[in-house]
This record gives C-alpha cells, sequence and structure tokens, in this order.
C-alpha cells in the first residue's frame, strides 16, 4: 500500500484542547482552533492528570501503556499515549495515531494519518486513505481487530 496526501486535523473535542507531537511537550490551544489532538477534561492545575477519552463521538486514548478494546462505531480515534495496544472491532471514522511505539488495530477506517513514531496501525477491512508523515511507522491490512 502506497502513502498518499497529507495531513489531517481533529475537529474541537471540547475542554482545552493539545496539540504538537515528537519529543517536546505538547502546548494547550484554545478550542476550535483544529489544532488540538486531544481534551485534557477539568485541569487543576499544570501537572493535571490525562484520562483516556470514550463516548458517542470520539476515543481518545492518552494514557501511556494502555490497553483498549472497544467497538469503533464509526467514531474518530486519536491515540496520543505512547506504548499504547488499541484494538477496535468495526467501523472507524477518522484514525489518527500521534505517539510513540503504539499498535492500533481497526476493522475498517475511513482514513488513516499517522504523525507519531515507531506506530504500526493495521485494518482488517476495507481501502482507507493514508496520511503516513510519522518516523518508523507502518499501515498494513490484517490485524485482529474484527470488522
Amino acid at each position: 500500500m502506497g502513502q498518499r496526501g497529507c495531513c489531517g486535523a481533529v475537529g474541537s473535542l471540547g475542554g482545552r484542547l493539545r496539540s504538537g507531537s515528537g519529543p517536546r511537550r505538547p502546548e494547550e490551544v484554545e478550542p476550535g482552533s483544529d489544532l488540538g489532538q486531544g481534551s485534557r477534561g477539568e485541569e487543576s492545575g499544570a501537572d493535571a492528570a490525562e484520562d483516556n477519552v470514550v463516548n458517542d463521538e470520539v476515543i481518545l486514548v492518552v494514557d501511556n501503556g494502555t490497553q483498549v478494546h472497544e467497538d469503533c462505531a464509526n467514531r474518530k480515534v486519536v491515540v496520543s499515549a505512547d506504548d499504547a495496544v488499541v484494538v477496535l472491532d468495526g467501523p472507524c471514522g477518522l484514525v489518527k495515531a500521534t505517539g510513540r511505539n503504539s499498535v492500533v488495530e481497526v476493522g475498517a477506517a475511513d482514513k488513516i494519518v499517522l504523525v507519531g513514531v515507531d506506530n504500526q496501525v493495521s485494518f482488517a477491512s476495507g481501502d482507507p486513505e493514508v496520511v503516513n508523515q510519522g518516523r518508523n511507522t507502518t499501515v498494513s491490512e490484517g490485524g485482529s481487530a474484527q470488522y
């Protein structure tokens, strides 16, 4: 499968949003800027804990080392965690991997965007649009997710 296109942005998820990827700490930006890759929820200070978010519109994986197995249900998916294992059965909308060394397996996706490092994304079915701007990242057909 070839690599195609350029960047995609995930719309505002509410709350304060984070933008950026790579080794430096992401900056916080105001909602509505379309630059954010995740919601931090309610903050109690600079060291507020991050938590995964799963709702009717989005699956947001931010907890490093986490394992997630969900039904994707056509939701947007953002994996900004490092060392995560994410298995999402069924069809997804946009799937974006921005962390490091994560494995993301989906049943199907409309679009897959990689901007992280050492990530592996696989899909069980379909022909998603692929934007691979990451380093040492791969997208392949297969994986353990069910369509």
